[in-house]
């Protein structure tokens, strides 16, 4: 279910790179996620804790794949475990770091929070 793109242009502009956990949502508690592909097949998912704050951190914009908070170990419970399609983007020449090489995440289908109605949240 991986999948790794590799670009030559720079990353988009609000990609965030993460330092610390206080650079992501805040919000621990259990939530519900509808996934849905390109093909129109979806499923729902129930995440909490970490999981759900990278997810909800994903939604919101890419995420650079090198954090000290060890964000690639939650994309890969989300990748596996929750079956979230999240595709890594290489680009090349990180300013910021001086790397060479350096990934992003993005999402590759549409993810939505559903609210305890079940509308989006």
């Amino acid at each position: 279910m991986t999948k790794t793109e590799n670009f030559d242009e720079r990353p988009p502009a609000n990609a965030l790179r993460v330092q610390a956990w206080r650079d992501l949502p805040r919000d621990r508690g259990a939530a519900r996620y509808k996934i849905t592909r390109a093909d129109g097949d979806f499923h729902l998912i129930t995440l909490s804790k970490g999981n759900r704050i990278v997810l909800d951190a994903l939604i919101l914009q890419p995420l650079f794949c090198a954090s000290p908070v060890r964000i690639s170990d939650r994309v890969c419970i989300l990748r596996h475990d929750y079956n979230v399609p999240i595709i890594k983007r290489m680009y090349g020449n990180d300013a910021a770091t001086d790397r060479a090489k350096f990934g992003v995440y993005f999402l590759a289908a549409k993810v939505v929070r559903l609210g305890n109605d079940g509308g989006a949240a």
